[in-house]
């Protein structure tokens, strides 16, 4: 790979109605220090009027608008596919709610150059509320070895002292830089998954293929997250656990795959129960249901994958977590989950 001194860069922001949001995201964006980037807002098919206040508002701004609402990863792929034929060397993707360092991206880039194996790098992102914090919306996504993923660290108060980059599990969407070659060898995001764990799907495939994610440790940005707002329904419930199934069946080997097997039937007889009790029995239904009907295609990506991943599930095994570490879905029966988890995954670190 040459060496690249000033990567150019393009800034995608992908939205959803986010009107009350995107004039702060946007003018922070455009305070950066870098210089070499461009920026593009990508509409998903919005109802309020994101696309022509940010045109009005904006107008360096290259603002882009879907017909339809396609997801996450397809929202996101058509304009990768596009900027990466155009001599572009990375893109960031960045939420239409955060509020940006004016050296983000100049630290981020820095990061993500700063060794060749790096193929994606995020920010410190900290929680916005009511204005910055120096808590942590997330330093590093975690995968659960059952394809439960998570803000890692989250609403952990951040140590200044703390300035060294740092490889993780993987990059949040929620600021995400993907050079361009680790775009083209994964292929970009899965478009079935449509939104939620396409991320963590894209960063594990990297992994299997050699490249590593990092944490720009003076890359700083704030989230104005709201799980409550963001919170559980049906159809978030639905993509999740289709999600998470698709991304475990693709990505581990069988060996794998047979070990886990006990813990998962156990585990999803608790997730049922849970989705009883909380109303969420018809959508877990549906999960099960489109794996099971898009499984003829799931095993043709499979097949992909393990044909042309470098690294074995055993040298990445320890990059999986064995609790789900979550403060907004702490409750008793998670904990007891825990303690069942934890043990069983060190008796199957080994045996992988």
């Amino acid at each position: 790979m040459k060496h690249i001194q000033k990567p150019r860069v393009a800034v995608l922001i992908l939205g959803y109605n986010h009107r009350d949001f995107i004039i702060d995201t946007l003018r922070s964006v455009q305070a950066q220090t870098y210089t070499n980037y461009h920026v593009i807002y990508i509409d998903n098919a919005s109802t309020d009027d994101s696309v022509s206040l940010v045109r009005h508002t904006f107008p360096d701004v290259e603002a882009i608008k879907h017909p339809t609402n396609i997801g996450y990863a397809g929202g996101y792929n058509q304009t990768l596919t596009r900027v990466f034929t155009q001599e572009y060397d990375a893109a960031v993707l960045l939420n239409p709610d955060t509020v940006s360092d004016t050296h983000w991206l100049s630290e981020l880039v820095a990061s993500a150059y700063a060794d060749k194996t790096i193929g994606f790098a995020q920010p410190k992102i900290y929680l916005w509320e009511k204005g910055a914090t120096n808590s942590f919306n997330t330093a590093g996504n975690e995968i659960n070895f059952l394809g439960f993923g998570y803000c890692g660290q989250y609403k952990h108060e951040d140590d200044p002292l703390l300035t060294q980059d740092t490889e993780i599990t993987y990059a949040s969407g929620a600021s995400l830089l993907i050079k361009k070659e680790a775009y083209e060898m994964t292929s970009g995001f899965d478009d079935d998954f449509f939104a939620y764990l396409e991320d963590q799907d894209l960063g594990w495939r990297g992994k299997l293929l050699g490249y590593t994610s990092v944490l720009s440790a003076r890359s700083l940005l704030w989230h104005k997250y709201d799980f409550q707002k963001k919170h559980l329904n049906n159809f978030k419930f639905f993509l999740l656990e289709r999600n998470r199934f698709t991304f475990i069946l693709k990505n581990f080997e069988i060996k794998t795959l047979l070990l886990i097997l006990p813990a998962c039937i156990i585990m999803e007889t608790g997730v049922l129960l849970d989705s009883i009790m909380k109303g969420y029995f018809k959508a877990k239904l549906r999960g099960y249901f489109e794996t099971a009907h898009n499984l003829r295609k799931t095993l043709h990506k499979r097949s992909l994958i393990q044909k042309t991943r470098v690294r074995t599930d055993k040298e990445l095994f320890h990059f999986l977590n064995p609790e789900i570490l979550f403060e907004e879905v702490d409750s008793p029966l998670l904990r007891g989950a825990n303690i069942f988890l934890r043990c069983y995954y060190h008796i199957v670190k080994h045996l992988i």
